[in-house]
């Protein structure tokens, strides 16, 4: 009887030793989490820099198509577009943008004026412009001003380039 107590009790001392991790495993996962957070990390940040560009870019070009089809609709299209474009109003709501001086600076990460657009006018026609900012190092501004299709602009609003 001595011996299978003896037995039993050592049997339940190797099982309660044998249920924890070791130091070793332990160590190896933190180290597999650390390389994989070391990946995963910047490619998150990345894709939302993307996911913000691309946002501003579908609100510019859709402000400059409802700014042309208020002036088409009305045939007479105002400089101040911000009373031409609920999207354009949008953007100055959400601090993206300013207009100033009959011009709308869209605002890229730190560059003020990344994007330019302005009503110009001659003589015979009207015609949305758009320029661009200095972008210097700022890489969200540049993949901004190359997101935009610049071969639209100056989009005609007034004149002899309109076809109703």
């Amino acid at each position: 009887m001595y011996n299978i107590t003896l037995y039993l009790a050592i049997k339940r001392k190797e099982l309660k030793v044998k249920k924890a991790f070791t130091m070793i495993e332990l160590i190896f996962v933190i180290v597999i989490i650390g390389i994989l957070s070391a990946i995963a990390i910047p490619k998150l940040a990345a894709t939302r820099d993307d996911a913000e560009v691309s946002a501003r870019a579908h609100a510019v070009a859709e402000g400059a198509n409802e700014i042309a089809a208020y002036a088409l609709s009305r045939g007479v299209p105002s400089s101040n577009l911000p009373s031409m474009s609920s999207i354009v109003r949008g953007l100055i709501a959400q601090g993206n943008a300013v207009f100033a001086n009959n011009v709308l600076s869209v605002k890229m990460h730190t560059v003020n004026d990344c994007l330019k657009l302005k009503v110009s006018s001659s003589s015979t026609d009207m015609n949305l412009t758009l320029s661009y900012g200095i972008a210097g190092s700022d890489s969200l501004c540049l993949a901004l001003q190359n997101t935009i299709d610049a071969n639209k602009y100056p989009m005609p609003l007034r004149g002899t380039k309109i076809v109703r």
